[in-house]
Formats: structure tokens, sequence, C-alpha cells
């Protein structure tokens, strides 16, 4: 089986109940990978810890690679939902204020539960991509671009979609790397200084 099709869920549920005992286990498998790392961590100790069996689990999760695949998704998630609140159309009266506090608020969206979110990343290259993550990032980018296009004037022709194209690859690789290799820089004021200075250094006209 390979890697990517032993990532897949083997089924999502649709009844509350479903929905619950995957809540359960999703909830087990983050305190079984923190408190064990990746390579520690067994599907019989997240059904353990979960309270559930071994069979239970399997049926929606066939392997440990599942596990991290769906909490990397509900990670993406939920930085989407904290970003689409603030990335809500509006005129841009300083660009400087606006960039920190969109910075601020996506390293606070990774600050939580760090030691998780560093195992979750760590093995995101070897699941591979996401269809859903993928999903996820582009309405992401169709949020950026809406806000720029409406706000920001270029003194040369540039190709938006590229432009945020590389804004968010750019960030995601800058926090991914932070989170995995200086986790003590999340949430820090010069974090999030730097990262603001990137992206305006990359929207402000080349003069």
């Amino acid at each position: 089986m390979s890697t990517r099709n032993r990532a897949a869920p083997r089924k999502r549920p649709r009844q509350a109940r479903a929905k619950a005992t995957v809540e359960v286990i999703l909830e087990a498998a983050a305190h079984v990978f923190v408190s064990s790392g990746y390579e520690g961590t067994t599907t019989k100790q997240v059904a353990e810890r979960a309270g559930v069996s071994i069979g239970t689990l399997y049926q929606y999760f066939p392997s440990k690679e599942a596990l991290v695949a769906m909490l990397l998704e509900r990670l993406h998630q939920r930085v989407l939902s904290i970003l689409s609140d603030k990335l809500v159309p509006h005129p841009i009266t300083d660009l400087d204020q606006e960039v920190r506090d969109l910075m601020r608020t996506l390293v606070e969206a990774y600050g939580v539960n760090p030691r998780l979110q560093r195992v979750l990343l760590e093995q995101a290259s070897r699941i591979g991509p996401l269809q859903v993550v993928q999903e996820i990032e582009a309405r992401v980018e169709t949020l950026v671009q809406g806000v720029l296009s409406r706000n920001l004037e270029f003194e040369r022709p540039r190709d938006l979609g590229l432009v945020v194209f590389i804004i968010i690859r750019a960030l995601r690789s800058a926090v991914w790397s932070t989170v995995v290799e200086r986790p003590e820089l999340i949430g820090t004021p010069e974090f999030v200084e730097e990262l603001s200075a990137l992206v305006l250094g990359y929207l402000r006209p080349r003069r």
C-alpha cells in the first residue's frame, strides 16, 4: 500500500455517534503523538488512549499516516477559518499595520499546541500532497488576492496571482520551518516583525 493510500481515511463519519468516536480518536492521537513522538506511537496506543478497540480505529484510520493526515487537515481548516475572518474585504488604510496584524494572527494559529504541530509538520513531507490541504490553500490564496486587488496598485505590471502564490509559499515555508526547528520563536514579536518585513518588502512597489 502506498504512503498516500495509507494516509487516506477509510471512511468519513456521517452519524453523530461516529463523528464523536472519530473526535475521541483524534484527540487521543494528538496526545500520544506529543507524548511518544511519531516513531514511538502505535495505533494500538491510540486506540487504548481513546478507549476504543483497534478494529474501531481501523474502521476510520488504516494507519498512523492517516491520523497525521486528518490532524493536518484540521490544522489547515482552523488556519483558514481564522484568516477568513481577518481577510473580509475592506479598505486598507495602513498596509504596515494590516500586514502585522495578519502575521500575528497567523503565528498565533500555529502557536496552539506547538509540540503537536511540530510532529505533524515533520511528517507532512512523508505523507505527500493532501488534496484537502491543497484546496484549503487555494481558498486562502483567493482571499488574499481579493484583498490585495482591491487595495494595492503596483507601479509596474505584475501577475497578482503569482505574487500571492509566492507570498503564501514563502510564509508557509518560514512558519513550518520555525515550528519544527525553532519553536521557541513562535509567538515572539521579533518573529512577527520579520514575517511582516518579508511580506511588505515584496509587496511595496520597486523604485
